[in-house]
């Protein structure tokens, strides 16, 4: 009998080490007039987040919601504190990013099983 290698899924390691870019949730508020297209964005949440290429999971989602830019990015997991909505939108502040204003968020994934981070798939049409 031969010895075979064994191969056992391990998943990647995200630690705090890799959220270093700054990124900007804002939800829709109702100004102070009465007029009602009066909607002004307003800042939800502000924390560090892990920005990469979207895999190819992450572009069947956006090629479904007729999106031409994407990025998904990795936050820490706030227990609550803040949860994100597909009616938020975000902007990152990097060089690499700073062409787009405004990000839609296009799908939110739990970490259901370690609870340490939530992952969003954000996406713009140009």
């Amino acid at each position: 009998m031969t010895n075979r290698p064994t191969f056992e899924y391990s998943p990647p390691k995200v630690s705090a080490g890799n959220l270093r870019i700054p990124i900007h949730f804002f939800s829709q508020s109702v100004g102070d007039s009465p007029e009602p297209t009066d909607i002004k964005p307003k800042e939800a949440f502000y924390c560090l987040c892990d920005a990469y290429a979207p895999s190819n999971k992450d572009k069947v989602v956006l090629d479904g919601h007729d999106v031409d830019l994407g990025v998904t990015v990795i936050i820490r997991d706030t227990k609550g504190e803040f949860v994100p909505t597909n009616k938020m939108t975000a902007k990152i502040d990097d060089v690499r990013y700073q062409d787009v204003p405004e990000w839609e968020i296009e799908e939110i994934r739990h970490d259901f099983e370690h609870n340490r981070f939530v992952t969003l798939v954000l996406g713009v049409k140009q």
